[in-house]
């Protein structure tokens, strides 16, 4: 009787990768407190708000990672205040800002906001915000586009690593166009806006250096001023200057307008 031999399978059987590590915790809050380790800013409204108004929303930033919530509320007609509330705390802060001049379709506004992060700064923004409208005639419809630009100056007080830094720069931000009859007027709100900026510490740096690679700590200029501590960005960082925004409304309620008194009264 041949006896039987018994071969090892040849068969192959594929598993996906397991990926399950991407998920855990660790892999995530690292990253996160890499970017958190940024700035935060405010949000401000399209328009200046009146007394009464409100304006509420939510922002999505690269600086900030997980989204903030904002309300605005008008306590004059040239003065407005906010709140930020960021999760679990970071990029919670508060602001004001004050209407300087207003022109129909052109207003200038100045906001001062102090924001509570690794490192928490305060922000001195001059914002100029323009609503321009386009009438097409071929199709008849009127299109209006927000845009604005800004010069910020920002400073850290105390950072993530004890350090000062005094940082200054250009924001620039709009929305998408409104076209139709609410173009006509001046539109209370947009779908959302985006804001992009940069504010350089030129104590730390070169202004011409910020895409180099160099160690800039070699030169005996910058040897005080790193940029990176056990991995982390410090204050002197150049992601600590970066923003990129997008902001999304969620509720606006106008102050409704006196009735005119009749005569007599």
């Amino acid at each position: 009787m041949e006896e039987t031999r018994w071969l090892p399978s040849l068969t192959f059987t594929p598993r996906c990768p397991n990926l399950s590590w991407m998920f855990r915790p660790g892999y995530i809050v690292i990253p996160a407190l890499v970017l958190a380790a940024c700035a935060t800013h405010p949000t401000i409204s399209p328009l200046p708000l009146k007394q009464g108004e409100s304006f509420m929303g939510y922002t999505m930033s690269v600086e900030n990672v997980v989204p903030l919530v904002f309300y605005r509320y008008g306590l004059t007609d040239k003065f407005d205040v906010g709140l930020r509330l960021g999760m679990p705390a970071y990029g919670t802060g508060v602001d004001a800002s004050w209407l300087l001049a207003s022109k129909p379709y052109r207003s200038d506004v100045l906001n001062v906001s102090y924001s509570f992060n690794a490192n928490s700064n305060i922000d001195y923004t001059y914002y100029r915000v323009n609503h321009k409208t386009k009438f097409k005639k071929k199709k008849g419809i009127a299109i209006r586009r927000l845009r604005y630009y800004g010069l910020r100056g920002m400073v850290i007080r105390n950072g993530m690593n004890g350090w000062r830094s005094n940082r200054f720069g250009i924001l620039i931000g709009g929305g998408p166009a409104v076209k139709g009859p609410e173009a006509e007027q001046l539109p209370r709100t947009h779908r959302f806006q985006w804001e992009l900026g940069y504010f350089h510490d030129f104590s730390s740096m070169p202004l011409l250096s910020i895409f180099s690679t160099f160690d800039h700590t070699a030169d005996p200029r910058f040897e005080d001023y790193p940029h990176s501590e056990n991995g982390l960005p410090t204050e002197f960082s150049r992601l600590t200057g970066l923003t990129f925004r997008l902001s999304f409304p969620l509720t606006r309620k106008v102050a409704a307008e006196q009735p005119p008194l009749e005569e007599g009264q």
